[in-house]
């Protein structure tokens, strides 16, 4: 894996979400973590790049992520002409880095600077709850959900998964109100319990979910409250965390 590698990576499953202003970025000679908070604290973000990169250490963060995409979605990014390499100074004794320099083999270039650690928001400790119910969503039911939320969020902006009749079903509105509702089978045989108190917002979840239709993909949900969607993409883990609101 290169650098490049986990920009794109980065580019196309993190920042076009939409939820995250800054991230932070953390490298050791052992592991590089990604981490990400929404504004409103809807969305945790914990992830985490397949291998460390020898050019890559400490920590820092991302700010002004519309244009580091635009540095992935240069038409001329691919091509191993073009180059990309981190620029570090000294502070107080100490290698920091501080920009990213990327030149194409057009010799265009854009030196994309990165946050003081110090500045960087600090992040949630998130203790992991019980899994009630683990999931690998299929394609077509994705697509069913994206589907009748299109036609229903403007109705209604949550909706409530549980089992019954051994079916995961999403509800969206609540069942027998007199409003606009429906639902979707989610996935199928299950054999555990799950009727959980708490409802979660349709447009966040469907964004993660749309983004896993190039990669792999596991849906957990807890009855504490919780729903965890991990994107599992050969170059990086991302664990998109939803708390959830009472109903």
């Amino acid at each position: 894996m290169a650098l490049k590698d986990y920009v794109k990576d980065l580019t196309t499953f993190v920042t076009p979400t939409g939820f995250f202003d800054k991230i932070k970025i953390t490298a050791t000679n052992k592991e590089i973590t990604i981490e990400g908070m929404e504004k409103e604290k809807e969305v945790i973000l914990k992830g985490k790049f397949s291998k460390p990169l020898s050019e890559l250490e400490g920590e820092f963060g991302l700010s002004n992520l519309s244009l580091l995409q635009t540095i992935a979605n240069d038409p001329e990014f691919s091509s191993n002409d073009s180059t990309m390499t981190i620029v570090y100074d000294s502070k107080a004794g100490e290698k920091v880095p501080t920009e990213l320099a990327y030149q194409n083999k057009s010799k265009s270039y854009i030196n994309y600077r990165f946050m003081n650690k110090q500045l960087v928001p600090d992040q949630p400790k998130f203790l992991e709850p019980k899994w009630d119910v683990v999931v690998t969503p299929s394609k077509s039911n994705v697509q069913q959900f994206i589907w009748a939320a299109n036609g229903l969020g403007s109705y209604e902006q949550y909706f409530i998964p549980k089992i019954e009749d051994g079916n995961l079903k999403f509800f969206i509105g609540e069942d027998d109100a007199a409003t606009q509702r429906g639902g979707v089978v989610f996935a199928t045989d299950r054999t555990e319990t799950f009727d959980s108190s708490h409802k979660w917002k349709i447009a966040q979840v469907m964004s993660v979910l749309k983004a896993a239709d190039t990669c792999d993909c596991e849906m957990a949900f807890s009855v504490k409250g919780a729903i965890q969607i991990t994107l599992n993409t050969g170059v990086g883990s991302y664990r998109y965390i939803f708390p959830a609101k009472v109903r």
